[in-house]
């Protein structure tokens, strides 16, 4: 439990530390999402250490999260690798370029599911937003 603590209290600072947040604007605008039970917030998304998306509500990897209609995904970058936020399929949206810190924040609008992975490692790292 410990190293839960441990690793939540680092996510947080890391977060705080990277002052650049960056958040779409188009059809699936910007903003934040709430948080609801679980592990952490619907909706956040943990970019790294590793060539992973973690899902800091359930924990899955890659991560696949549903949130409500309305409702943005937070990513946040951590570790030392540089990673992006790219879209796949029909639906738009990218962060800002290929970067080692810092967050994206994309608010959806509209139901469907959205697949996206990462610009540098392609399908070896990927991740679903569900939008009910």
């Amino acid at each position: 439990m410990r190293f839960r603590t441990a690793i939540v209290g680092f996510i947080a600072l890391a977060s705080l530390a990277a002052c650049s947040a960056y958040t779409a604007s188009g059809p699936y605008g910007g903003g934040t999402g709430g948080g609801q039970g679980g592990g952490g917030p619907v909706g956040a998304v943990t970019l790294g250490p590793g060539i992973q998306f973690v899902s800091s509500h359930n924990g899955s990897q890659p991560a696949v999260d549903t949130i409500e209609v309305g409702a943005s995904v937070t990513w946040t970058w951590s570790g030392s690798l540089s990673h992006s936020v790219q879209s796949v399929g029909s639906s738009s949206f990218a962060s800002s370029g290929i970067k080692g810190r810092g967050t994206y924040a994309v608010q959806f609008t509209a139901p469907g599911t959205y697949q996206y992975d990462c610009a540098v490692h392609g399908t070896a790292m990927t991740g679903t937003i569900v939008v009910q």
